[in-house]
């Protein structure tokens, strides 16, 4: 956890969003089954990026898909000769891949896992890979700090661009449902009583960022604040999180051109306790996003790049 005064309040455009879901429809919202999953992406590889994908575990197909899914939105001309970085968050990682090769490894006197399995257990191989297929030649970075990888790539992503290093940054979450339930579950400490009610799910997630300058862009992030006051979110007062967002929007709107502009909560899911009356009251308006994406480590990538794509003139806060 970084410290309080480590935030970012210098606005960041962003240009493009993607989002792909359990259900795996690029930024589409369609019906997906807790009990059928993780689905096979390979007929979604072929139709997005034209050939198979040699080599390549489900995790590293999953970031590859959610970041084109992104990428797509963007001319290719006005990426051409740009500086940009690539920004993985993700919480578990490729866990599909480093079981086997831990198992092999560890449980059968040293065994000898196969070229593919070491090749998908490094830990930057998925950003690889994304570089790859999208031509990137910039900062290749893979960022893993739990619940807050996502938050954390978007902090280290605006450092970047900020100093001039970067004119892009193309920063994403990904976390894959690995089997089974229970287990997927005990990886990620849900304990009963403490998250929301919400199915266990996927996905991989994009945004592309740019300056504070950039034309035709969905609309900016206006903060980046991690914070280590509060250590147990679960144990946060309702009361609380409501006053610490209004005193958000009272630091930003007043910049704002159009004060009539909407607030939108985005409650991620160790927010299980949240009375909707008392928000709507104030002025917001809550978005429970998680039908959409279930339960995953970087789930907040998935609620925010869905609510640049479908939002106009509205405060978000996650």
């Amino acid at each position: 956890m970084m410290n309080a005064q480590q935030k970012i309040d210098t606005p960041i455009s962003v240009i493009s969003a993607g989002y792909l879901g359990p259900s795996l429809t690029p930024n589409q919202e369609a019906a997906w089954d807790e009990a059928m999953l993780p689905l096979n992406p390979d007929d979604l590889v072929q139709k997005m990026m034209g050939q198979p994908m040699r080599r390549a575990g489900r995790f590293i197909k999953l970031v590859c898909l959610g970041a084109l899914a992104c990428l797509n939105r963007v001319p290719p001309e006005e990426l051409k000769e740009k500086k940009i970085g690539i920004f993985l968050a993700t919480g578990l990682g490729n866990i599909d891949e480093i079981l086997p090769f831990i198992t092999q490894v560890f449980k059968h006197d040293g065994g000898f896992p196969s070229p593919n399995q070491f090749a998908n257990s490094v830990s930057n191989a998925a950003a690889f890979f994304l570089a790859r297929a999208s031509e990137i030649k910039g900062v290749v970075l893979t960022i893993s700090q739990e619940e807050l990888s996502f938050e954390s790539a978007l902090w280290l992503a605006q450092s970047y661009l900020e100093s001039g290093e970067l004119d892009l940054a193309l920063v994403g979450g990904c976390d894959v449902f690995t089997p089974s339930v229970e287990d997927y579950r005990e990886r990620m400490n849900l304990n009963p009583g403490h998250y929301r009610n919400a199915p266990m799910g996927e996905g991989s997630s994009w945004l592309l960022l740019g300056g504070g300058n950039c034309a035709n862009k969905l609309g900016d992030i206006s903060s980046v604040e991690l914070e280590n006051s509060v250590k147990e979110i679960g144990k946060t007062s309702p009361d609380h999180l409501l006053k610490q967002c209004e005193k958000l929007a009272a630091r930003i709107l007043p910049a704002i051109e159009d004060r009539g502009t909407s607030r939108l909560f985005l409650p991620g899911f160790r927010l299980f306790d949240i009375d909707e009356a008392s928000w709507k009251k104030h002025g917001w308006g809550i978005d429970n996003y998680l039908p959409h994406c279930g339960i995953s480590s970087t789930a907040s990538a998935f609620g925010l790049a869905r609510a640049l794509l479908s939002r106009k003139s509205t405060l978000v806060v996650h």
